[in-house]
């Protein structure tokens, strides 16, 4: 047996090093040319085997051992090593049989032939007459150097920006400098190894949400109700012990998103049961819960105390007061503030645009803020005065956000956000604009709760797995119990997409390790491989063009940031399209091969589609549409099937994207985003009362009396990803979550707040 604890240099000197000509980045897992260029992101059994050459710089490793060492306690294929290699040199821009940087020797093993060297970085310190509340900032001579992809303009115009929050800070100007906080450049982000947490509820039941104590000695969650539909209220301290159940278990009752308020005698909560959404509280040691007032437009959502234990905080959707029908729509998501001597939500008044999605909102243990999130998939952190007013950003980040928590002091936010695959947390400094993210671990951590007195935060631990399944529409209500699934293996796959010939298939699978984009021709099992150099961004499928030879994808590779991918899967290539829109999260073609539907962001995160000429460079703008998700063509009815972002309706448009008009609901906001185009028109993955899934036209009355054209496929929970379809045999692609273990961990707040770089 290897000795493990020797494939390694433990401790490392540092975070980065200089192999050859290249620089190694390991938190980031990128190798960029020293003088500067775009870097190549490697996975991380690459980059592991990368420190043990590296730690035996210039001796021959076996095969044997990297698989040991890099791949301990699994039994992988011995490819692996080969793969991870052929990576590696492609990162370092090496030649197997003229090699500068990794030597093969046959049949016996590899050697780092490459000079090493750790780059140590140098701190620069703050005056001593400087602010004390004002950190230092650590600069590395070498990592100012070889800093990619953003212009020396925007650097300092960042410094200036420090300087001048700093010097208005320290005269003690502090409300002016809050109240002109601007939006800190996306460049001001440091990348923190993890620190260690306990899991302190780790029982096969799903635990969610936790809310600490003011004092940090005890922690609420929810946990779900084995063998019953069922959640309640558990209470443990924060320790790995047994908890106790704080509500009792109800058959088709609900109680979730504890909230403990700031004086610590009770915990208020959301009920959902009996048709109805209420929001509740319960003493903290325990005794009968009370009604305080019904959710927001019905719905579940979270809860944030004032400091002054008076009053509740949430986000909803309303229903118009003049139109209280549950078939009326609603009006936008917004901020509320219940006070809990009235029971009723009244709306905060603030700057909004009617599409924004606000949600998740805190209140600042000073009282004078409130920060939330705006928008899903291109989320940021905003705040507002807590009575109301201008809203501020705060990040300019553009991604997907799982929860957020002041610290103590009320100077910066804990917060968690989707980084490759995983959620990791993250901390803003509202003092100098600076946000560290936390990476590291296998799982990811979201919702964190802070406790106001102990510096402890508590947060879930999530792992997920998706599953790809084929669904057979002629099964009917037993469609989804008898799925097949396709592609497993030990990681999740999600988001497949069916080419019109009914072969191909491509999705989306971490089965590497990292995130990828997979190809496969169903009538040759063997053909199956992913897009080397190409990152997904997963939020939905690849949409083919009707030859089945093109897709379209959102995605990037090293050479090119986040953009629309024209993917020629025979070859595995993908091509960057020259789209004017920076930030595109959905792409379609249009039946004018000359035409292109892009939704993207159209502001603050509110997404939007525009149809575009792309017959020449730059392409030119034809039309536009606001407050849109998903596009989708209709080539049965001539039209342009549009899913709203905030709202669950359906629009349609002309081809030219002109009279645009509402013609249908979901029930479920989500599933407006489940669009799927078919020779006869489109479908959607909605439900009604009598079926939890019915596989129905857009707009269009096709049932015969049977409901054949709308078939029920059955009533299983998950959670729905994707869908796509293939006509040729009536049968359903979809991935869904279908295993979730959520836990509770623990760790002290210093740990994310005082790590340096």
């Amino acid at each position: 047996m290897l000795k493990s604890h020797k494939n390694l240099l433990e401790p490392r000197p540092s975070d980065r090093l200089r192999i050859g000509d290249r620089i190694v980045d390991i938190p980031l897992r990128e190798i960029a040319p020293a003088t500067g260029g775009d870097a190549m992101r490697v996975t991380l059994k690459s980059l592991g085997v990368l420190l043990t050459l590296v730690a035996h710089s210039n001796k021959l490793v076996s095969r044997e051992a990297l698989l040991e060492w890099v791949w301990p306690d699994t039994l992988p294929g011995d490819d692996v090593v080969t793969q991870a290699i052929t990576q590696l040199r492609r990162a370092l821009g090496d030649d197997r049989e003229q090699s500068r940087y990794i030597e093969t020797l046959a049949k016996q093993g590899y050697r780092l032939i490459a000079p090493v060297e750790w780059l140590i970085d140098e701190v620069i310190e703050a005056p001593a007459e400087g602010p004390a509340d004002v950190e230092p900032v650590a600069i590395s001579p070498q990592r100012a150097a070889t800093r990619r992809r953003w212009p020396w303009a925007l650097a300092a115009v960042g410094s200036v920006l420090v300087l001048v929050a700093a010097v208005a800070y320290w005269r003690g100007d502090r409300d002016t400098f809050e109240q002109k906080l601007p939006v800190w450049p996306v460049s001001v982000i440091d990348k923190v190894a993890s620190p260690p947490y306990l899991r302190i509820a780790s029982l096969p039941m799903s635990e969610e949400k936790p809310t600490l104590s003011p004092d940090g000695s005890l922690v609420a969650y929810t946990r779900s109700v084995e063998g019953a539909e069922s959640a309640v209220l558990m209470l443990q301290t924060s320790a790995a012990v047994s908890p106790r159940a704080l509500t009792e278990p109800v058959e088709k009752q609900f109680d979730l998103m504890p909230a403990w308020s700031p004086d610590g005698r009770q915990i208020a909560f959301v009920r959902i049961g009996g048709d109805r959404c209420l929001v509740m509280a319960i003493p903290a040691a325990g005794g009968a819960a009370r009604e305080l007032g019904e959710c927001i437009g019905g719905e579940a959502h979270s809860l944030a105390w004032f400091p002054d234990g008076k009053a509740l905080v949430g986000a909803g959707r309303a229903k118009h007061a003049a139109s209280p029908e549950v078939d009326k729509p609603a009006v936008d998501k917004a901020l509320y503030r219940m006070a809990l001597d009235g029971g009723r939500w009244e709306r905060i008044a603030y700057t909004k645009a009617p599409s924004d999605e606000d949600l998740l909102p805190a209140v600042s243990p000073d009282g004078r803020w409130i920060a939330f999130q705006r928008n899903v998939s291109l989320a940021d952190l905003w705040r507002i005065p807590a009575g109301g007013g201008e809203a501020q950003r705060l990040t300019d980040l553009r991604t997907n956000i799982y929860g957020l928590a002041w610290t103590p002091d009320s100077s910066g936010l804990l917060f968690a956000r989707y980084i490759d695959g995983k959620v990791v947390m993250s901390k803003l400094s509202l003092q100098n604009g600076r946000i560290s993210d936390y990476l590291g671990g296998d799982n990811s951590v979201m919702y964190p709760s802070v406790s106001k007195g102990a510096g402890v935060v508590a947060f879930e631990v999530e792992e997920t797995r998706s599953r790809v399944r084929r669904v057979a529409v002629a099964d009917g209500a037993k469609a989804m119990s008898t799925a097949r699934v396709l592609f497993d293996s030990a990681g999740s796959s999600l988001l497949p997409s069916i080419a019109p010939d009914g072969r191909q298939v491509m999705f989306v699978s971490d089965r590497t390790g990292d995130m990828r984009l997979w190809w496969l021709d169903q009538s040759r099992p063997e053909t199956l491989r992913s897009f080397d150099a190409y990152i997904p961004v997963p939020r939905y499928p690849v949409m083919w063009n009707a030859d089945s030879r093109r897709a379209l994808a959102i995605g990037r590779t090293a050479d090119h940031g986040v953009g629309i991918y024209e993917l020629d899967p025979q070859r595995g290539l993908a091509n960057r399209l020259p789209a004017p829109e920076g930030l595109p999260v959905h792409a379609a073609y249009h039946p004018d091969p000359d035409r292109l539907l892009v939704v993207a962001d159209h502001g603050e995160g509110r997404l939007g589609v525009t149809l575009y000429d792309r017959s020449g460079v730059p392409w030119r703008a034809l039309a536009t549409v606001d407050d849109v998700a998903v596009a989708v063509v209709d080539l049965h009815h001539r039209r342009i099937v549009l899913a709203s972002m905030s709202k669950p309706e359906i629009r349609s448009a002309d081809l030219d994207l002109g009279n645009v008009r509402t013609i249908d609901r979901v029930t479920i906001q989500r599933r407006n985003r489940t669009l799927v185009p078919t020779s006869g028109g489109v479908r959607v993955m909605d439900s009604d009362a009598r079926c939890f899934w019915r596989w129905r036209w857009v707009a269009v009355d096709r049932t015969d009396g049977t409901g054949q054209d709308a078939p029920c496929l059955g009533d299983i929970d998950w959670y729905l990803e994707a869908v796509t379809y293939d006509p040729g045999l009536n049968v359903i692609y979809l991935s869904s979550i279908e295993e979730m273990d959520n836990d509770i961990g623990l760790a002290p707040l210093p740990s994310f707040t005082d790590a340096k770089p």
